[in-house]
Formats: structure tokens, sequence, C-alpha cells
């Protein structure tokens, strides 16, 4: 097998399965997905529509292969409720599955091109090696999403506990300025920006549905998966429920808050203190203790006869 006829192989299963792709959309659509649109909520903006490409080509000729993957594997209730703390609130489980087997799969075509491209040139290449290789790239690539949803989940946690503060301190002067708690949160998620924002606007919606407040902030704080907002969160729905002065309560969190975000710096600072040392003691030092013996080393060049 040569170079060439492995980019022409390349190129003809991809525009194979393009056009299947293409044929597979432009079948008639189901009595779910007719009637989805109607029972969906609005949409969140343009990251409704995020998906890549190809898995929304593949998304119709794929739903009985999801759902077996899906059966097949455990931990969906935990998977479903990272990809909440995510911030993906239209994800599902399923399509979770075939963006790891589709980074698998790719995995094992970028090692089958690379055997291929191996052969081609002349140079010998072991079966078993190669079967070896592609099955170890098939599943560091799953792991690879798995590990970048991990990624995600710990940066919108630390956005959250970054704009925690902020949001309670808004939330205590609209109620101070005469705010209802529902007109209050309705505001903060209209004025603010972030995560925390958009789950305080979810929480708005949720409550001007019908769903009691108090269960539209507990679903919120389930939702973010972060101790802080749960506190925060506790400390409202007690204050809502007993008639507690809200905005003393608010402030009360806000500056709670604060000390939990102070806390966290100093542990993350304790933490990285070591690596902080790196620099000094490998670059500044050394430089430093170069600089004063360089004239001694030199004195001592010059009176050498």
């Amino acid at each position: 097998m040569s170079a060439v006829g492995a980019m022409l192989g390349a190129a003809a299963a991809s525009g194979a399965l393009l056009v299947a792709g293409e044929l597979a959309a432009r079948r008639p659509p189901s009595v779910v997905e007719r009637i989805a649109p109607y029972l969906s909520g609005p949409s969140s903006g343009p990251e409704a529509d995020a998906a890549p490409t190809l898995l929304r080509l593949l998304a119709p000729s794929t739903g009985a292969l999801r759902e077996r993957v899906v059966a097949w594997l455990d931990g969906s209730t935990a998977l479903e409720a990272r990809l909440r703390a995510a911030g993906h609130d239209d994800a599902t489980v399923a399509g979770f599955r075939l963006e790891q087997l589709v980074w698998a799969v790719t995995g094992l075509l970028g090692t089958a091109v690379v055997a291929a491209l191996l052969v081609g040139a002349g140079r010998p290449v072991s079966p078993a090696a190669a079967t070896v290789l592609a099955v170890v790239t098939g599943v560091t690539g799953a792991l690879l999403r798995d590990r970048r949803l991990t990624r995600e989940i710990a940066r919108r946690r630390e956005a959250v506990r970054l704009g925690l503060p902020a949001v309670a301190d808004l939330l205590a002067l609209a109620v101070a300025s005469g705010e209802s708690a529902v007109g209050a949160l309705e505001r903060v998620g209209r004025v603010a920006r972030g995560p925390l924002a958009d789950e305080c606007r979810r929480a708005t919606e949720a409550a001007a549905s019908g769903v009691p407040f108090v269960d539209a902030l507990d679903a919120m704080a389930s939702r973010v998966d972060e101790p802080a907002v749960r506190r925060f969160v506790d400390g409202v729905a007690i204050a809502v429920q007993r008639g507690t002065p809200l905005a003393e309560v608010l402030r009360a969190q806000a500056g709670d808050a604060r000390a939990d975000l102070h806390r966290v710096l100093l542990e993350t600072a304790g933490r990285k203190e070591l690596l902080m040392l790196v620099p000094v003691v490998f670059l500044v030092l050394p430089t430093v203790v170069l600089v004063a013996l360089f004239p001694a080393f030199s004195s001592l060049t010059s009176l050498a006869p």
C-alpha cells in the first residue's frame, strides 16, 4: 500500500460518510422529533446548536446505537449530573457517549493512517504492535473527552465561586430597594454575566412557570454542585421560609462568600508555594552565585602562570 493509495482511500471513506449522513438527514422526521420543539424549553442561545457538525450529521442514523451504548454503560445518572455541572444543559448522556466514541475512532484512524504511511514508505510495521497502539490511542481518546469534561466542570465552579460575592451583593441591594426575592433574582440574572447569572435566570424562569421559589433555588444549587452556592441557597431558603429580613441575610452571605474565597486563595497559595520556589532556586539563585564568583575566578585565572 502506497501513501497515495492511503490518502485516496481516506478521501473516499470521508466522501461516503458525508453522503450517508446527508441521506440519513433527509429521512422524514419521526413523531418525537416533530413535537420536540413544542415540549422543550426556550433555547439558551448559540450554545444550543454547538454540537460538532459530524455528530449532527450522524445523529439521525445513530439513535439506536446511542441507546444501546447508554444501556450498556453504567453511571448515566452521575454523568448527567456532571454535564449539568459543566453547563451543558442541552447535552444528553447518549450524546456524550457518542462524542467519546468519535474521539476513540479518531485515535484509531490516526494510528491506521500513520501505519499506512510507514508501510508506504517501505518501513516494516508489526501488526501486533500496530493493533496494541490502535487500542491504546482509542482508549486514550475516550478518556481525553472525559478529562475535558472534568476540566470544564472545574473552570465553571471556579467562575461560580468568584462571582458569588458580587451576585449576593446585587441581590441584597435589590431586596433592600424594595424588590421581592424573585424580582431581585430576575434583575440580577438580567444585569449580571457569568455562569452563576445564567443559573439565576434559569431559577427565575422555573419560579415563573409555577415552581416554588425555594425549590427553584435548590435545583440551581444541585446543578452547580458547589458547596459555597449550596450554603448560600440554604441560607436564603431558611430566611424566606421563616420571614427573616432577607437583605441582612444576603449581606451576611456575601461576607461569608468573600471569606470563603479568601480562604480558598490562601490554600491555593500554600499548595503552590513549592512551585513558586522553582524559578528562584533554579534560575535566580544560580545566576546570583555566578555573578558573585565570576570576578574571583577571573582574578585566579589572571594570576595563574
